[in-house]
This record gives C-alpha cells, structure tokens and sequence, in this order.
C-alpha cells in the first residue's frame, strides 16, 4: 500500500470515526449536539465544563431535518457507482450499506467496485464507470489529488462525481458534476470532543493526558492541534504530553506511547483519535504496568465498543455508519439536482461509556443497524426532502 492511499485511509476512520468523516449531512443541525469546547473554562471546574459537553452525546440521537432539494431527485432505473478507498474497512463497508439503502430507497441501483487500497484498482473502477457510461460515480476517501486523470475523464462525459469525505485537492474545486463532501470540520470537533472525554474519563481526578497527534494529513494535523487546544481551553493548568505518529510508523506506536509514559508518569488519560490505534495504546499501557490509565478514542468500531463494555477502554465517540451512508445519498442528490453540496460540521455521533452501553446488543449485524444511536426515522424524512416519499 502506498503512503499516500495509507493517509487515505486515515483520514477515512478519522472522519467517521468519522467521520466521519465523515458522519456530516448538507445544511443540518444536530439535535443531540453540545457546545464545542474551545473557550475557557474558568468559570466553572474543568470537569463540569467537560461534561457539559459529553453528557448529552449519551442519549439517543435525535436525527435532525435535512433540508429539502429544490428540486425532486430522479435516479429511479439509474446506476449509480460507489467507489471506496478499500471495501474491507468496517466503517466504510458500513456506509456502503447506508447508501445502497437509500439509493435503492430513491428507486436506482448501486454498483460497488472495491478500491482495494490499490490506486491501480482505484483506477481501474473509474474507468469502468466512465466506460460504462454510469449514471453518477461517487468515490469513498479517495483524494481527487490521487487520481485526477481518472477524474477528469468522468466530468468530461458529463458523469456527475461525487468525492465524498475528502477536501478539494490538486488546485481542483467543485463544478456542475464534481462535488466533494468535506468532513474537515467535522473531524476537527470531533477531536476537540475527545479532549473533553478524556477530561470526564478521569472523574475526580485532576485531570493528567497524554495526545496521540495523528499527523497523516493537514486534515488529521489540524484537527489533531485542536484536541490539543480544547483540552488547554478546558483545563488550562492541566498537564498534557503529546506523541505524534503517522499510519506508516504506527508499528512504532507502543514504543512511542510507552516512552511518553515514562517521561511522564503522571498521566491518568490517553486520547486516541481513531480506533483503531487503541490496541496499541493498551498494549503500551500494559506493558507499563499501568492500571489507572483510562482511554478514550472516536469511531464506535465493534472492538472498541466491547472493549468499553467489558472496561478496558474509557468510552467512544461513536459515528452512526447506517445514517452516514443516507448523508452521503443525500450529498450526492444535492449534486444531481444542482444544489450547492456542503458538509455540516455539527457532531451527529453519540458517546458511549459504562453509563449506557451495558444494554446495548454488541454484535457485527448491530453495527451495521441504527440500534446503538436511535431509531430508523430520518429515512422517511430523507424521502420526504428528495420529493420521492
């Protein structure tokens, strides 16, 4: 896998966590959303700033209204092609599923041609849309930078694209067929709201981190400096050491966490910003002989959400993938219609820990449903703003 694909994929997790991601929708408000933590906290204790934040991401989500098309989209007999970086990763499988719902909801097909995190492959699928002559292409992390040849061709006979969860690259912006669904601000309160998890994660106890800055992208970079501020806004006289790392030196990531620990071995709190880099966060933690270090990352991947109910990780700012999927549909029916595509940066997400994952059933057929984060509901609601309901 090449460097560049690698940061790909991170950001991929990243925004879903993501964003993910990138779990943003066009225009909308998030009723379960709480206020960002990036202004100071001196007017009450960092704990109570902290959980002014957390505490109303444990209830259910309350799906907010996505608004309504100008227009009413038409893809009934339409196929369309989804194109992800690499089907393999459960987050991104898990919006493959919420978009062919609702695609097929909307009355067209979709067609899935994996990436397989080769750029080769990647290629490869855009071409057989182009060839095809499919009715829209929408690609999943794949960085128009990556491949803008086999982007360009797309546009050229007029096959609307949508880049969903990438930011505008290679001096390219968006036209009448190119949209991209950009989860940078997303992303960035995503992070800022695991400072203030970790925050809550340590109790009574005054409040000690240590920050994994994921520095793979400006995306990751960026967003990875705001957790970083949030967690000074909050808690300006609280002690935090940071570890920065990269997808392809993640290998030394136990190593590096576990210097971090001895340098500073006062730190109770480790914010992880994706997922899948808590494994060897634990094990550097134990091989520590830490036992009072709490965890905390972003994602709601199955693993990480049993490591939550059975104690070893803290809690997990979970991304609802079913409903991130019907986002992107929505997205991309912006783009059909001639509707400016613009991703929300309100947190859709909702944060589990051992006050409220107990009853949760923790299985791969639960991941890819809604029964973590609330009802089915915003699918009638979606229908309703297409004009196909």
């Amino acid at each position: 896998m090449t460097t560049s694909v690698k940061r790909s994929l991170t950001v991929a997790t990243a925004a879903v966590a993501a964003l993910v991601l990138a779990a943003c929708g066009a225009g909308e408000s998030n009723n379960n959303s709480s206020s960002s933590p990036t202004g100071s906290a001196s007017a009450t204790s960092p704990s109570a700033a902290a959980a002014a934040i957390i505490d109303p991401l444990k209830a259910e989500i309350t799906w907010p209204d996505p608004t309504k098309l100008s227009k009413a989209v038409d893809v009934k007999g339409k196929t369309i092609w989804w194109v992800p970086i690499g089907d393999a990763v459960p987050v991104i499988h898990g919006f493959y599923e919420g978009f062919n719902q609702a695609v097929t909801a909307a009355g067209g097909t979709v067609k899935l041609c994996d990436g397989k995190f080769n750029p080769a492959d990647i290629g490869n699928c855009l071409k057989q849309a182009a060839d095809q002559s499919a009715d829209a292409v929408v690609t999943a992390f794949v960085d128009y930078a990556m491949l803008p040849a086999a982007y360009d061709a797309l546009t050229a006979k007029g096959i609307p694209v949508l880049i969903a969860g990438e930011a505008p690259s290679g001096g390219k912006t968006a036209s009448k067929d190119l949209a991209f669904f950009d989860p940078s601000a997303h992303v960035k309160k995503m992070y800022e709201t695991t400072s203030a998890a970790g925050i809550v994660a340590v109790g009574d106890k005054a409040p000690n981190g240590l920050w994994l800055k994921l520095m793979d992208s400006s995306l990751t970079t960026s967003a990875s400096e705001a957790g970083v501020a949030a967690w000074k806004a909050l808690c300006p006289t609280c002690a935090l050491a940071t570890v920065e790392y990269t997808t392809p030196n993640a290998d030394k990531l136990p190593s590096a966490v576990s210097a971090a620990l001895v340098q500073n071995p006062d730190v109770n709190v480790i914010m992880v910003p994706v997922d899948s880099f808590v494994p060897p966060v634990l094990q550097a933690v134990k091989t520590a002989g830490k036992t009072d270090i709490k965890v905390v990352s972003t994602g709601g991947d199955l693993p990480n959400m049993q490591n939550v109910k059975a104690g070893t990780q803290a809690g997990d700012l979970g991304t609802p993938v079913i409903y991130t999927g019907w986002q992107y549909a929505n997205a991309l029916f912006q783009l059909l219609v001639g509707d400016e595509v613009v991703a929300d940066p309100n947190l859709t997400n909702r944060f589990f820990d051992s006050s409220n994952i107990s009853g949760l059933t923790l299985t791969p057929e639960a991941y890819l449903s809604n029964q973590w984060y609330g009802s089915d509901s915003y699918q009638a609601a979606f229908k309703t703003a297409w004009g196909i309901s």
